[in-house]
C-alpha cells in the first residue's frame, strides 16, 4: 500500500498542466533547430546576425511559432518564416 502512495507522489497533480511540466526541461538549441521548417531555419539564421537567440518553440492551435529574444526584445517567426517584431507574447521570467 505504501508503494502505491509513493508512486502517486511522483505523478503531476491534476492542477499542473503538461506545459507546466515541460518548462522544467530545456531542450538544446540543436534539438529546437531540428524541429524547424526550412523557411523557419532561414529566418532564424537571419535574426542570429542581429544578435537574437532562439529561446523556445510554442505550438498553439497546431501552429508552431519560434520565439527569439534579444535582451528584452521578443520576435516570433511563424510557420511560413514571417518575422513578427511586434509580437504580443508573454514570456515568464
Amino acid at each position: 500500500m505504501s508503494s502505491m502512495s509513493n508512486n502517486q507522489q511522483n505523478l503531476p497533480s491534476d492542477n499542473q498542466s503538461e506545459s507546466e511540466e515541460r518548462r522544467h526541461t530545456c531542450p538544446s538549441k540543436h534539438a529546437l533547430w531540428a524541429q524547424l521548417s526550412v523557411v523557419q531555419q532561414a529566418s532564424v539564421s537571419s535574426m542570429y546576425n542581429y544578435g537574437y537567440a532562439l529561446s523556445f518553440i510554442r505550438t498553439e492551435n497546431a501552429e508552431m511559432n519560434v520565439v527569439m529574444t534579444l535582451n528584452e526584445a521578443v520576435i516570433v517567426i511563424n510557420e511560413e518564416g514571417d518575422i513578427d517584431t511586434h509580437a504580443n507574447i508573454q514570456i515568464r521570467k
